[in-house]
């Protein structure tokens, strides 16, 4: 499982489920439109990430928005991140571009959040650069 072991910060829901699920919701909030759509990707996203119960899923999401809205940084969710794999820091991050270009564009703002969330979990910069294009390439095709 992706997860691996979950310590709880909740009685419900794990630390990293609430890191991932809250940065992703992040990446949503960034250009100050949270669609309908960005919401349906942070549950597929979630979904592979193995969450297999919607009801489940449902009520992370609405425990981490209103998490995000609370919160003032991203470092205690990019420290959860970080302890992972790389190549899952990879798929994270993936997951967080889909998000961004699902309205087909990057502000400055999303593109300076996804460039610091991958410095704080350590991913290379060419791993990045590879990661919007390959997005980017699947959205505009």
């Amino acid at each position: 499982m992706f997860w691996g072991n979950k310590k709880k910060e909740n009685i419900e829901f794990s630390n990293i489920e609430i890191a991932v699920c809250t940065l992703l919701i992040h990446a949503a909030r960034t250009d100050d439109s949270y669609s309908l759509k960005e919401k349906e990707l942070i549950k597929t996203s979630l979904n592979k990430l193995g969450i297999e119960n919607l009801d489940y899923i449902n009520r992370l999401i609405k425990y981490c928005e209103i998490k995000e809205t609370d919160s003032v940084e991203i470092y205690n969710f990019t420290k959860e991140i970080k302890k992972f794999k790389y190549e899952y820091r990879l798929e994270i991050v993936e997951m967080m571009l889909k998000i961004i270009y699902s309205d087909k564009k990057l502000c400055y703002l999303e593109d300076r959040l996804i460039r610091k969330i991958a410095g704080l979990i350590y991913i290379e910069n060419k791993d990045l650069g590879n990661l919007k294009r390959s997005v980017k390439n699947d959205i505009y095709s």
